[in-house]
């Protein structure tokens, strides 16, 4: 199992059934054709070409089923979880960028590096790791917010004292969704101090393996034992255990100092290898069917003489109904044009998540349907699939596809010049559902900047600069503060 597992198929589990079926296949038509009275033969029936025939579409059925995987992605995806040591041990000077510079300064130039150049395709997401979790940022596509929402960041301010490598990669592990390409990106001196290290290690790599998850990890420090600045605590690296990590969850331990970027955007563009599970390389199920195709042509071919009696009567049927005009096509069912529509919209196909957009009355179809509209610019058309959705009334409880309607329908009316309708149903959102930071955001956004001041006073400071100092300071305030912030607890 774990031979097939390796296999670039989908569904690796049908290649057995389907090639035993063909053997069989196989030697029945032998046996057939070396003992001739087993069964009626009739004129011109050659049963070992018959048997090769089935054998070919028995064979061809297991193939289709198995779904052979080949070639680039359409277009790149992967989503990384950038998982951060913030423990104090990151405090040691031993970065090796400088006499006196941290495994903590390393890292944040590492990432700066990465975040400071385009990474086409490729979502990061900022988890911090102490003795538990810390989840700063979902995956999304603002570097620029990524880099300054670290400055923001103390080691060993934060989190749970220690350095929780076990639980908190089986914690990041249960984040990433089922199916997306995804990954994680680990830097840490790879210290762990909450666990035994063999624990740790066997926790990690069950969680990985468990979700298909890939894990990179790049090392800081050097394994001598290295003091901490202001504690009576010493710490040491541990690159070999980052390794034996990445290595049993798939992925790799990089050299210290290597751009990890160039390894994601061959990940994204699926020249670097996934698991099956997360794989961008598109499935050829019509490899099985071509098979199958070839199977049956030679099962006819040695059919015998009472089927080649009916040839004329076949190519005239053919080349009637060659001759009448194509009917239609029947319509795909909503279900699976919706599928398609979304596996579009997914990859950046306007026009094919145009051409698949569903017609149908379910809420779903018609949030999918009016979202493929206000990407192409039909604002109003928008408008009009959500009325039902968005209107005035709301059934109790609230369902769930009630505020993705209105903040829809609010992108629309900005996208139509009405910004004062488009605060409304933001505002009725709001009303119905406190809270949500997505209407939040958006209210904000199309608030009228306030007026320049008369040109006596002097000018205030940009807004840009002071929300961004608001923002971080908002930061600081919501991360969780160590409960034991120096001496008395063993925290590396």
């Amino acid at each position: 199992m774990t031979v097939l597992a390796r296999l670039p198929f989908s569904h690796p589990q049908w290649l057995w059934p389907g090639a035993a079926l063909a053997l069989l296949a196989l030697a029945l038509g032998l046996l057939a054709q070396v003992k001739p009275g087993l069964g009626v033969r009739v004129t011109g029936q050659r049963p070992l070409l018959q048997g090769l025939g089935m054998a070919l579409v028995l064979a061809g059925c297991g193939l289709g089923l198995a779904e052979p995987r080949w070639g680039p992605p359409e277009a790149p995806r992967l989503t990384v979880r950038v998982v951060l040591d913030a423990s104090r041990s990151m405090l040691a000077p031993d970065g090796g960028a400088g006499l006196a510079a941290t495994r903590w300064q390393a890292a944040l130039a590492a990432l700066d590096r990465l975040w400071s150049m385009p990474n086409p395709g490729v979502r990061f997401g900022l988890d911090l790791l102490t003795g538990d979790l810390v989840p700063v940022m979902p995956a999304g596509e603002d570097q620029n917010l990524l880099r300054d929402v670290l400055r923001a960041v103390q080691p060993g301010a934060i989190g749970s004292p220690g350095t929780a490598l076990g639980y908190a990669l089986a914690q990041a592990a249960a984040q990433a969704g089922p199916g997306e390409p995804a990954a994680v990106l680990l830097l840490s001196d790879g210290e762990e101090t909450v666990q035994p290290g063999e624990d740790a290690l066997a926790r990690a790599v069950a969680a990985l393996r468990k979700a298909d998850l890939p894990l990179y990890a790049i090392p800081f420090g050097r394994p001598g034992s290295q003091p901490i600045p202001g504690e009576a605590l010493a710490s040491s690296a541990q690159p070999d255990f980052l390794r034996r990590l990445a290595e049993a969850s798939g992925g790799r331990l990089l050299a210290p100092g290597e751009d990890p970027a160039p390894l994601l955007q061959r990940l994204a563009r699926g020249q670097a290898p996934m698991p099956v599970t997360r794989s961008l390389a598109p499935a050829h199920p019509e490899w099985g069917a071509w098979l199958a195709l070839a199977g049956i042509a030679i099962w006819l071919t040695g059919a015998g003489k009472p089927l080649r009696a009916w040839r004329n009567i076949l190519v005239l049927a053919l080349v009637l109904g060659l001759g009448r005009p194509a009917r239609a096509a029947a319509p795909l069912p909503q279900p699976v044009q919706a599928w398609l529509a979304q596996r579009a919209l997914a990859r950046g196909d306007l026009q094919a998540a145009q051409r698949f957009r569903p017609r149908g009355d379910t809420p779903g179809e018609r949030l999918l349907a009016a979202q493929i509209q206000l990407r192409s610019g039909a604002g109003q058309a928008a408008l009009d699939l959500l009325a039902p959705l968005a209107g005035q009334g709301c059934p109790r409880p609230v369902p769930t596809w009630r505020a993705p309607a209105l903040l829809l329908a609010a992108r629309a009316q900005a996208a139509l010049g009405r910004p004062e309708a488009a605060r409304a149903l933001l505002a009725q959102l709001l009303l119905e559902q406190p809270g949500r930071p997505e209407a939040v955001h958006d209210l904000q956004s199309l608030v009228p900047d306030a007026p320049p001041p008369p040109p006596d006073r002097p000018p205030p400071p940009r807004p840009d600069q002071g929300a961004r100092e608001d923002e971080l300071e908002g930061l600081r305030q919501r991360l969780p503060a160590n409960p034991h912030p120096a001496g008395g607890v063993k925290d590396l």
